[in-house]
């Protein structure tokens, strides 16, 4: 803990003589971060012992998995991104000590130093998945006073001091990505207080450095609504929600396994908005898609179909159209009004569509784009920053034209408004 006190100490050196340069950055000047994507195959998911799957590999992030090529970069900069939300898994920094955890460290400032380097602001996302079970995201979120949050709520004072060290106003800390967490009162409340002690540790490490915050229940909205921000002002935040409304439709193809989500890898081609196109059609494309999956038996068969048919007709009866997202956005603008926080300051943190190519049988180009159009132009009316998910990964919500592609989807690009000749 010597290298970690010593850390933190330079961190506080570094922000008090920011503080006297900047004399208030932090609520001054034009926002950093606008038009963002995340990138989440650099540190993320990393490598697994295959003898010990309770073990991280060490390197965690070594192999062309990890690799975005500078090709990818520049195109994003051309295109008209501005910054880069960088996801990271949590689990190596909490498994490894001594001489691989500071490698680790180093191992972050190379990456976000490359992105710097592309022209980039960055936020340093810790992003908990679950291929070691120890590593959770609801165990982490478990007890406010467990040893893995406790661990956990370390690991954002080092990182923040790590990140301080670099002096760069165009960094920022997100201390945790959609917490498995909150879907009641009483859990929403302690998430609260299980924040209020994340932020309190990476500011006191780092007195200047922007923190990005998300509410409970999956980082979603009403997550997001249930916060209170009180306990936060005066501190350079900003706010953050993921919006993928309706899942049903964003997530068109995906492979679930529990309640409607077991049926989605049966849907395709659903319009948008969801009371336009050709009923039939529809399910008959899912029909078919159910008579391909060769894995299912009779029984099984007419499970998924009723029950892919049920999820298809529930979501166009629903009407759903840019009324519904102008709605959900107001609703986080009048939190906003009524907290007093800046509009600016919040980030439409993670949005994005399925779609069909190569592998992947999703949605079509014209209701992929309006829907991508939509909650664009509305984050943006309410003067909300936004980062599209992904850049790159396999399971067809990907920017780039196809798994090993440099160049991107032009129907994407058309719709969040960038540089279609990137």
């Amino acid at each position: 803990m010597i290298g970690l006190d010593r850390r933190q100490a330079l961190a506080g050196l570094a922000g008090a003589a920011l503080a006297a340069a900047a004399g208030g950055r932090a609520h001054a000047g034009a926002p950093l971060f606008r038009r963002g994507a995340s990138i989440h195959n650099m540190m993320n998911w990393a490598r697994v012992e295959p003898a010990d799957k309770d073990r991280f590999a060490f390197p965690p992030f070594a192999g062309k998995t990890y690799e975005t090529p500078d090709a990818i970069l520049i195109n994003l900069a051309k295109a008209g991104i501005d910054f880069i939300r960088l996801t990271v898994d949590p689990g190596p920094f909490l498994q490894f000590e001594g001489e691989r955890r500071f490698a680790l460290d180093a191992m972050l400032r190379a990456a976000v130093r490359r992105l710097l380097d592309h022209g980039f602001a960055v936020i340093v996302d810790f992003h908990p998945v679950s291929q070691v079970p120890a590593y959770a995201p609801e165990l982490i979120t478990k007890a406010i006073d467990g040893p893995l949050f406790l661990a956990y709520a370390e690991l954002m004072a080092r990182t923040a001091g790590l990140l301080a060290e670099m002096r760069s106003p165009r960094l920022a800390l997100e201390l945790m990505n959609e917490p498995q967490y909150g879907w009641d009162g009483a859990t929403a409340a302690r998430w609260q207080a299980m924040l209020v002690t994340l932020h309190a540790k990476a500011r006191a490490a780092a007195p200047l450095l922007p923190i990005v915050l998300s509410g409970a229940r999956g980082g979603d909205k009403d997550g997001l609504l249930a916060l209170d921000p009180a306990p936060f002002r005066g501190s350079d935040v900003w706010w953050t929600f993921h919006y993928y409304a309706p899942h049903v439709f964003t997530h068109q193809g995906v492979k679930g396994d529990q309640g409607e989500s077991r049926y989605w890898r049966y849907l395709s081609n659903l319009p948008y908005p969801a009371g336009g196109g050709d009923r039939a059609a529809v399910l008959d494309r899912i029909a078919r898609n159910v008579a391909e999956d060769s894995s299912l038996n009779v029984l099984q068969r007419g499970v998924a179909l009723r029950g892919a048919k049920a999820a298809a007709t529930a979501y166009m009866d629903s009407g759903f159209d840019r009324r519904a997202v102008w709605r959900d956005f107001r609703a986080v603008a009048d939190w906003a009004s009524r907290h007093g926080v800046d509009p600016a300051r919040i980030l439409l943190g993670e949005f994005g569509v399925t779609r069909t190519y190569g592998p992947y049988r999703a949605s079509d180009d014209a209701a992929r784009e309006s829907w991508l159009t939509d909650v664009r132009v509305e984050a943006e009316a309410n003067g909300f920053a936004w980062a599209i998910w992904a850049v790159t990964g396999y399971g067809g919500m990907a920017l780039v034209e196809t798994d090993d592609a440099v160049s991107f989807d032009p129907v994407q690009l058309r719709a969040l408004g960038l540089r279609v000749s990137a």
